[in-house]
């Protein structure tokens, strides 16, 4: 999964100058982001967010990079310290 983060600020053309796509543009300025975070967290549908970074990235104003690691692994969480200490007490309790 790709990540995205904006170079510029964007002239935006009508279709996309709605609030929730305002709200994707400004979190797209701030950090790298998946298209479907920034669904989520703006209420756009992933319909229309896909095609503003589409336009984006046509126009050359997006950074993107592949998720990390650590973020996408389903079983990353089991190996943070806290949840390994309580499943080994856990383990040794049985």
């Amino acid at each position: 999964m790709k990540q995205y983060k904006l170079t510029a600020w964007p002239e935006l053309p009508p279709q996309f100058q709605k609030t929730t796509m305002r709200r994707v543009v400004s979190e797209l300025s701030q950090r790298f982001v998946s298209v479907r975070d920034l669904a989520r967290s703006s209420g756009a549908s992933v319909r229309d967010v896909e095609e503003l970074v589409a336009k984006l990235e046509k126009d050359g104003m997006l950074m993107t990079r592949a998720m990390p690691q650590s973020v996408s692994q389903s079983g990353a969480w089991q190996q943070w310290w806290p949840v390994a200490a309580v499943r080994g007490m856990v383990r040794d309790w049985r």
